[in-house]
């Protein structure tokens, strides 16, 4: 008894360390962007809450310009992604056995190369390039940078879904003459669409919060959130009440979009394969 009871402390402890550490940060960033007043001498709660700091960045124009290119250029990227990775992740995951096997699947481990790399060196590789292209400070140019790194995270969430999916239903429906896009169509895209979301998700949040990729090859004629964010914290200008402000508009509509999702995909599930 006494085991069992040490046991289930360890188990809150761990589990109470991981909520702090997870919900902590965002409970501060909360209270900065509410706060309007808060003493130093009354430093772990704020005295007075209000919306004075969400006025004051809604007002901003420059700020307003930031939002709406944030989340522009990660819906396009996020489109733009998933159109590559969805065919992609079927060549992945249906792959089949022999040398074209080994080889697809070579392929992609290489995909994954870019999340070994820090941000700052595939923008530093990218500015001589895009410098001669005439890409720099364009909105394709940086959709394109976002898209280099959004990739591997959307693929590698659809590619667990393609997987699950019986091989034998693609098989029953070439016997009967379907074509491939209809096979995508028709077949995978009901079953792999959780994975299709997830992967959504994973290249909308990226592209949203992304500031490095944005400071180097989109700044100074696009700004984002995040280099707003920037902008707030660095150089002579410190200001974590409107940081904070900003930051709730690229962690909200991402917690929204991953409850959305939770909700949604909750009751459906790919069919196993075997099954």
């Amino acid at each position: 008894m006494p085991n069992r009871q040490h046991s289930q402390l360890v188990n809150w402890l761990v589990l109470g360390l991981l909520a702090w550490l997870i919900l902590f940060p965002v409970l501060v960033v909360f209270l900065y962007a509410f706060a309007t007043k808060w003493f130093p001498s009354h430093w772990w709660w704020p005295q007075e809450f209000g919306l004075r700091w969400f006025e004051r960045i809604l007002t901003s124009p420059n700020i307003l310009s930031a939002m709406i290119n944030s989340y522009l250029i990660a819906t396009v990227a996020t489109l733009a992604t998933l159109a590559i990775t969805f065919p992609a992740a079927y060549v992945f995951g249906a792959r089949t056995q022999g040398g074209s096997g080994r080889f697809i699947q070579l392929v992609e481990g290489f995909s994954n190369i870019p999340l070994a790399f820090p941000t700052i060196t595939v923008g530093i590789a990218l500015l001589p390039f895009y410098s001669k292209l005439g890409l720099l400070s364009s909105f394709p140019g940086v959709v394109l940078a976002h898209m280099i790194m959004a990739v591997p995270y959307a693929l590698r969430a659809m590619v667990s879904s393609f997987l699950m999916v019986p091989p034998e239903y693609e098989e029953a429906a070439r016997n009967l003459g379907a074509s491939r896009a209809l096979i995508l169509r028709r077949i995978y895209l009901p079953l792999v669409w959780p994975g299709i979301m997830a992967g959504g998700i994973f290249a909308f949040s990226w592209s949203l919060n992304e500031f490095v990729l944005i400071l180097l090859l989109g700044y100074p004629k696009i700004e984002t959130i995040p280099v707003q964010v920037y902008q707030f914290v660095g150089g002579y200008y410190l200001h974590p009440q409107q940081a904070a402000t900003l930051g709730l508009f690229l962690l909200v509509p991402t917690l929204a979009l991953m409850l959305f999702v939770e909700r949604t995909v909750k009751s459906s599930a790919v069919v196993p394969a075997g099954g």
